[in-house]
């Protein structure tokens, strides 16, 4: 795929996970597992669901995200004191050191290429970003009604039977 927006975009979001060095840490965490972490520093104590919806998650996906978080000893959950099914999050002494590391190692890699690009090519690199975040919700959206769900997975109706003819 030698110039496709999509597969440019998937490698270059892998290039900068590489870059501040996601995977090589210790322990090694996901980008979800990273933005999990900061959006938990963020706060002195913050909420499972208020964790999905900054992350734009389902609350169950969070659930397994933390409990990864958890079994890594980065966070603890702790039962709120009028409500004994919710719990607050709070980071670690080692969540805290990483997610510092996470957030010095993005900053030094946002500040080289504001650097290399300039204000001018970084705010036109904001304003297509967001037209393609904007063109990706309207595809889905209209993917969404032109597509049936059948088993959990998006089905174009009429497609089977043309394959099998």
């Amino acid at each position: 795929m030698k110039h496709t927006i999509v597969f440019h975009s998937i490698n270059l979001a892998k290039k900068m996970r590489k870059a501040i060095g996601l995977k090589l840490g210790n322990p090694p965490v996901s980008y979800s597992q990273s933005s999990a972490l900061l959006a938990i520093d963020s706060q002195k104590e913050i909420s499972q669901r208020e964790i999905a919806s900054r992350l734009h998650l389902q609350p169950a996906s969070v659930v397994s995200l933390i409990d990864e978080l958890e079994r890594l000893k980065l966070v603890l959950r702790k039962p709120t004191s009028f409500d004994r099914r919710k719990y607050n999050i709070t980071l670690t002494p080692e969540g805290k050191t990483l997610a510092c590391k996470i957030r010095r190692e993005a900053s030094q890699l946002e500040n080289f290429l504001r650097e290399k690009l300039g204000s001018n090519e970084a705010e036109k690199f904001f304003l297509t970003v967001g037209d393609i975040s904007s063109y990706i919700d309207e595809w889905q959206e209209r993917v969404k009604t032109t597509k049936t769900t059948k088993g959990g997975e998006y089905e174009i109706s009429g497609a089977k039977r043309h394959l099998a003819a």
